[in-house]
């Protein structure tokens, strides 16, 4: 064998043995490989295509390429190759989902070499494809990581709290747009923290500054000095920042004003001084009730005076309280109360220590609660009994001084009395007349007593009745009537109606009555 046929040989077993080398890489390794002719068709592929596509290379063999890719993935696959053939590309990269048989989906970057004929017509591609699993999984990381960190900072500057952060020498290096607008500035950023603290308070943020740089958080009520000189009272909260090494890096702080909400305790604090002020000068005994009958809460009155003690009666029903009757009555007003909307005032009578007192009672609907006002009014009671029998008193004096006005009787000499009658005389009025006239008679010792009705318009069959029984009574006593000022119209209309005077003297006036009776006595 000749040297040129022996150097021949050792290049085809080269070849040979280059080739079986470079099948056992191709078919061992992890890299999907295939090739592609132009119809899509698969014409050749590695035994990685059970790894990703869960069947043998066998059963991928003619089948056209794109069943394997992820079919949101199908279209724009398809555009970019046909992208790739209108520019006569022949390399390119380009990362799509492929779909398992059991529906597991990787991630691939394939290397494509594109080839062509003589002609630039396509004919054929290799596909070389890495598995990118895992940089996805590191990318949708980062991407979470990135939108939560933009959530964040979307949370901070939007946060309707002020929030700023500064260096170890307390200069402000970030500062959140409420904190900004909180103070009155566009930016705070180059300001440093004590130049915005009220300078009444910096000795305080001082003992701040020292806690916090010992590693400890701090939340504190400080005051802030506006733009404008003002200042604010805030919540602040406030930690050191540290790097990986554990050294301090800064501070933050979060910072919530709550000027307005002190002014609005302060206004409240005072409010509520009022009322308690306002509650104490009430002299009533205040009552909360729940609105089924539960004593809730209670104020003594100015006097103290409770049927039992606190703890007898607070958490407990009225009906295990008051007596039956009482709190019969006071359960009818709450549920005339609770229907009506309207107060209801009662009166109610109770002894306490064995002595009863009175009280005023009014029922309102506080909210979901019943308040009952009670005003002690034994002494007013027994003022108004005492002004009663007082005015009783009086009107009986009255009526004894209007019966002697109306019935005067008066003594004009010795066993003579005259009794002149002015006005109606009426059933009670006739009746004083005979009293008077027989107390006078038996008082004066009269033998005559001269009764004048001058004065009196009408004279009908009652008055007749009433003078003619005066007279009657009075000769009883020993006395002899008189009859004086009888007008003609009086003594017409006593004939009219048939009045029987007897054996009654009379006049026609007064003055012929007195000499007619001082003549009678004389005898």
């Amino acid at each position: 064998m000749s040297n040129s046929k022996r150097s021949d040989n050792i290049t085809l077993a080269e070849c040979i043995a280059q080739r079986d080398r470079l099948q056992r890489i191709v078919e061992t390794s992890n890299l999907l490989i295939t090739e592609i002719d132009a119809n899509g068709k698969i014409t050749y592929i590695n035994p990685s295509c059970q790894h990703y596509f869960g069947i043998t290379p066998e059963d991928c063999l003619q089948q056209i390429s794109w069943t394997f890719i992820h079919p949101e993935d199908q279209d724009r696959a398809r555009q970019h190759f046909r992208t790739l053939v209108a520019r006569q590309q022949t390399t390119d990269t380009f990362e799509t989902r492929v779909l398992h048989r059991d529906g597991t989906v990787f991630y691939l970057l394939w290397t494509l070499t594109l080839h062509y004929d003589d002609s630039g017509n396509f004919h054929s591609i290799t596909a070389i494809a890495y598995d990118t699993q895992q940089l996805h999984q590191i990318r949708v990381k980062q991407q979470a990581q990135e939108a939560e960190l933009q959530t964040f900072k979307l949370l901070v500057e939007c946060a309707p709290d002020g929030i700023a952060i500064a260096d170890t020498q307390l200069r402000i290096t970030f500062a959140n747009q409420s904190f900004c607008a909180m103070l009155g500035y566009e930016s705070l950023i180059g300001k440093t923290v004590p130049e915005i603290i009220y300078a009444e308070d910096r000795e305080q943020f001082a003992q701040i500054a020292s806690t916090l740089q010992q590693g400890q958080t701090v939340r504190e009520t400080i005051r802030h000095v506006r733009r404008d000189g003002s200042f604010i009272t805030t919540q602040t909260s406030a930690l050191g920042l540290y790097n990986r090494e554990g050294q301090l890096t800064g501070f933050a702080s979060i910072n919530r004003d709550i000027t307005a909400q002190l002014e609005a305790e302060e206004e409240l604090r005072q409010s509520e001084q009022r009322n308690r002020t306002l509650l104490t000068a009430i002299p009533d005994l205040m009552f909360l009730l729940s609105t089924d009958g539960v004593f809730l809460d209670y104020k003594p009155d100015l006097a103290g005076k409770l049927l039992v003690p606190p703890e007898a009666f607070l958490n407990r029903h009225v009906t295990e309280v008051l007596p039956p009757e009482l709190a019969a009555h006071v359960l009818e007003r709450m549920t005339a109360l609770q229907r009506s909307g309207q107060m209801q005032t009662f009166e109610y009578e109770i002894a306490i220590d064995n002595h009863p007192e009175s009280y005023e009672a009014r029922m309102i609907l506080l909210q979901d609660k019943v308040m009952v006002l009670s005003r002690n009014i034994t002494a007013q009671r027994q003022a108004e009994r005492e002004r009663s029998a007082m005015q009783e008193q009086i009107i009986q004096a009255q009526r004894a001084t209007l019966r002697e006005l109306s019935t005067p009787l008066m003594p004009i000499a010795d066993g003579v009395v005259v009794m002149p009658l002015i006005g109606a005389i009426d059933t009670a009025r006739a009746q004083q007349i005979m009293e008077s006239l027989l107390y006078g008679v038996a008082e004066y010792k009269a033998r005559v007593a001269i009764i004048d009705i001058t004065g009196v318009k009408v004279v009908d069959t009652q008055v007749a009745g009433a003078l003619i029984r005066a007279a009657q009574a009075a000769r009883m006593l020993g006395a002899e009537v008189v009859l004086t000022g009888i007008s003609p119209e009086i003594a017409q209309t006593l004939v009219h109606i048939g009045a029987e005077l007897g054996t009654m003297k009379t006049t026609a006036t007064l003055q012929e009555g007195i000499r007619y009776a001082l003549g009678s006595t004389h005898h």
